[in-house]
């Protein structure tokens, strides 16, 4: 289960996992596009806030899905992508689905995420 936000008046989009990744990818992809579509500011850029704290390991075919997912957003604007989690087995999930680029984050709350994605 996931909750998709838009936060506008900061060109950010906010992703919370909330349970498992027992979601369908395709309608979470659309959702995430069409909420980043709707929050891209000046210079056609978008921030995502994702957190992961309350979600497990991510099931291989989410990962290759979120793949996808990653790859729309750095076309079509990504500045960063602040991902809170807390666990070691997240991180490497995320960092293999991210392919390792500058332009995601990684921390362990919310107050850490936000302060990168403001500066």
């Amino acid at each position: 289960m996931y909750e998709i936000h838009k936060e506008p008046g900061k060109n950010r989009v906010a992703v919370i996992f909330t349970k498992n990744f027992e979601h369908d990818q395709e309608e979470f992809s659309a959702e995430l596009k069409a909420a980043a579509q709707g929050v891209i500011g000046p210079g056609s850029h978008f921030d995502l806030i994702v957190d992961f704290t309350a979600a497990g390991p991510m099931p291989q075919d989410h990962a290759q899905a979120g793949e996808r997912a990653v790859a729309w957003c750095i076309a079509s604007g990504l500045r960063k992508s602040a991902n809170i989690m807390h666990t070691n087995l997240q991180r490497m999930q995320v960092k293999r689905v991210a392919a390792r680029d500058d332009r995601f984050g990684y921390f362990n709350s919310r107050a850490e995420a936000e302060s990168w994605l403001n500066e």
